[in-house]
């Protein structure tokens, strides 16, 4: 498997572009899957994907200022899949559902005190 992505990438818009184009000399290399960042879009352009803000919207919405995601837009996604299939290569995306950024309203928050030290340190306490 390779990771086809970093921190650091550029905030173009053109991974899935770059990746969809380097399937053939992937295969030819004997590459036979790769992980890619986060699909959804992020808290801006530039998130890497670990800011999530839409988990549905795989830079098809104008959101957040943008319409694509750090890496591309849906149509892209989709192509740059397809071009990894067909050169037999599978493909694994990160995904990260806990992670949540970039709300749009404030919202109320219910919270209850917990009485032992017991149940502060394992459920209040980061690092725990």
């Amino acid at each position: 498997m390779m990771q086809y992505f970093e921190w650091f990438l550029p905030d173009d818009g053109n991974l899935w572009n770059r990746l969809r184009e380097d399937a053939p000399h992937l295969s030819q290399i004997g590459v036979s899957s790769v992980w890619i960042p986060p699909c959804y879009k992020g808290t801006g352009s530039n998130d890497v994907g670990y800011g999530a803000y839409d988990l549905y919207d795989l830079g098809e919405f104008d959101q957040k200022g943008t319409v694509r995601t750090k890496y591309g837009t849906k149509q892209e996604l989709h192509d740059c899949i397809q071009a990894l299939h067909d050169n037999r290569i599978a493909v694994y995306a990160d995904v990260v559902l806990n992670h949540k950024a970039g709300g749009d309203e404030l919202g109320a928050l219910l919270c209850h005190r917990l009485q032992s030290s017991r149940q502060q340190g394992r459920h209040l306490r980061y690092p725990g």
